[in-house]
C-alpha cells in the first residue's frame, strides 16, 4: 500500500498533539474556518451569479449556452483536477503538517497541478477554436486557472491556512468585478470573448495574490525524485481517475450531453436556472472543503464514528438548506425570470425547469459528504462503479428524452442518475463505516 494513503485503524500523530480529538474548543475553532470559508464561496460564488444574470440579459441565448457549457467545461476540469491532485494531496497533507516531508509533496503535487491544469487549458482551447474564434483562447485559459486555483484553494485549507484562500478569493471577485466593468460591452462572440479574458486574467491575478500572502513561489520540478513519488501511487491515482472519470460521465457529463445534443440555445433557460442554485451551493462547497480534511484525519486515527456522525450531522444540515431553498425558489422563480432574465425564457416550461433543476441539485448535494467518506477511504472501485452503473442509467432515460420530447424533461435522467448515485453512495458508506476494512495492496478498496 503507498506510504500516504491512510486505512481505517491507522493512526495519525501530529508532534504535540498525539491522537487527535475533537472538544468543545476545536469545534469552535472549526466554525470559525467555516466562516472564513463560506465568505470565499459567497464572494467568488456572487460574481459568478452576477457575471451570469449580466450576460443572460445582454448575450442572445445561443452566445449565453456556449458561455454556460464552457463553465460546465470548467467544472469538469476542477473535479479531475481535485481527483488527480488536490485530494492525494490533501489527505497526505493532512499527515506532514510540520514535517519537512510537507515541501517535498508540495512540489510534488504543485508539479501535477500545474501539467493537468496546462493540459486542461490546451485541448479547451484547441476543440474551441474552430467554434469562437480566437476567444477560444482565453476560454482555454480560463478554464486551466480556474482548475489550478482550485487546486490552490483546497490545499491551503488542508494546511490551515483559509484565511490566504479567502484573501485569494476576494482578490478574484475584486479583479473580476473591475474587468467585467471596464471591458464588457459591444455584443455577440466579441462580449462573450471580453467575459472569458476578464474571469482568466482575474483567476491569474487571485493566484498571484495567493503565493504572495504564502511568500512562496509556484513550485514546479519533473526532478527523477518527484516522479519516482508519484510511481509509488500510480495505482491509486488510477483508480481514482478511473472513478473521477466515472462520476464526471455520471454528473456533468450527462449536463454536457444534455446541452449539446439539445443546443446551445435550448440549454441556456437550464443553465440560467442552474445558476439560480448557486446560492446553495456556495455553503455546500464551502463545507466539504472543510470536512474532507476532518474525515481524513479521524479515520486515520481509527475514529470510525466520529467520521460516521460528522458524515450524517452535515447530510441532515445540507438536506434540510436544500428543501427550505427549494421552498423559497418556487415562489420567486416567476418574478426572476421576468425581472432578471427580462423575460428572455417566457416560452419555456420555466416552473418544470426550476422544479427538476431543484431535485438535481439538491440529491447530488446529498451524495457529495457520504462520497467524500469513500474518498478519504480510498473506496475508489466503489465509486468508480456506483458511477457507471448511474451513468448508464442517466443516458438510457436522457438520450430518448431528448430524442422524442422536449430539452426539459431530459432533466428526468440527470435526475435518475443523480438518485441512482445517492443510493449506492450511502450504501457504500454505511458499510465501509460499520465495517472498515483495511485497504488492498494497491492502497484502493
Amino acid at each position: 500500500m503507498p506510504h500516504w494513503m491512510l486505512r481505517p485503524g491507522d493512526r495519525l500523530r501530529i508532534p504535540g498533539t498525539g491522537r487527535i480529538r475533537l472538544p468543545g474548543p476545536m469545534r469552535a475553532v472549526l466554525s470559525g474556518r467555516f466562516a472564513v470559508i463560506l465568505s470565499g464561496e459567497l464572494i467568488q460564488s456572487l460574481f459568478h451569479f452576477l457575471l451570469n444574470i449580466l450576460l443572460v440579459r445582454e448575450l442572445g441565448a445561443h452566445d449565453y449556452g456556449l458561455f454556460a457549457i464552457v463553465f460546465a467545461v470548467g467544472a469538469v476540469g476542477i473535479t479531475y483536477i481535485r481527483a488527480l491532485v488536490a485530494v492525494p494531496a490533501t489527505i497526505h497533507v493532512a499527515r506532514s503538517l510540520g514535517r519537512p516531508a510537507a515541501l517535498g509533496y508540495d512540489v510534488m503535487f504543485g508539479s501535477g497541478a500545474v501539467l493537468v491544469s496546462g493540459m486542461m487549458a490546451t485541448v479547451v482551447g484547441s476543440v474551441l477554436i474552430p467554434v469562437i474564434g480566437l476567444g477560444a483562447l482565453a476560454a482555454g485559459a480560463f478554464v486551466g486557472l480556474y482548475a489550478f486555483r482550485s487546486y490552490l484553494r483546497i490545499v491551503l485549507l488542508a494546511r490551515g491556512r483559509p484565511r490566504i484562500a479567502g484573501l485569494s478569493d476576494l482578490a478574484y471577485a475584486a479583479c473580476g468585478g473591475a474587468l467585467v466593468a471596464c471591458w464588457l460591452n459591444g455584443q455577440g462572440t466579441a462580449l462573450l470573448d471580453r467575459a472569458f479574458m476578464a474571469i482568466a486574467l482575474a483567476h491569474a491575478v487571485a493566484i498571484t495574490v495567493a503565493y504572495g500572502a504564502l511568500r512562496e513561489r509556484i513550485r514546479f520540478s519533473l526532478h527523477p525524485r518527484a516522479r519516482a513519488r508519484y510511481r509509488a501511487i500510480w495505482r491509486t491515482l488510477a483508480w481514482s481517475l478511473a472513478g473521477v472519470t466515472s462520476l464526471t460521465v455520471q454528473g456533468q457529463g450527462l449536463t454536457l450531453l444534455l446541452a449539446l445534443l439539445a443546443g446551445p440555445a435550448a440549454y441556456a433557460p437550464i443553465a440560467a436556472t442552474i445558476v439560480l442554485y448557486a446560492p446553495l451551493r456556495i455553503p455546500a462547497s464551502a463545507l466539504l472543503n472543510m470536512i474532507l480534511p476532518e474525515i481524513s484525519r479521524q479515520i486515520a486515527a481509527g475514529q470510525i464514528d466520529a467520521a460516521r456522525r460528522l458524515v450524517i450531522r452535515n447530510g441532515i444540515l445540507l438536506g434540510s438548506a436544500c428543501l427550505a431553498y427549494g421552498a423559497l425558489m418556487a415562489a420567486a422563480l416567476p418574478l426572476i425570470e421576468d425581472i432578471l432574465f427580462k423575460g428572455r425564457f417566457a416560452e419555456q416550461p420555466m416552473g418544470w425547469i426550476g422544479l427538476g433543476v431543484w431535485a438535481v441539485v439538491t440529491v447530488s448535494l446529498l451524495y457529495a459528504i457520504p462520497r467524500a467518506y469513500l474518498e478519504a477511504s480510498a473506496a475508489f472501485r466503489t465509486i468508480t462503479a456506483g458511477a457507471v452503473a448511474s451513468a448508464v442509467l442517466g443516458m438510457a432515460v436522457m438520450v430518448p428524452a431528448l430524442l422524442l420530447l422536449t430539452p426539459a424533461t431530459a432533466l428526468l435522467g440527470l435526475l435518475a442518475s443523480e438518485v441512482a448515485t445517492l443510493v449506492w453512495s450511502v450504501s457504500a458508506f454505511r458499510t465501509l463505516a460499520r465495517h472498515p476494512r483495511p485497504a488492498g495492496p494497491d492502497g484502493v478498496l
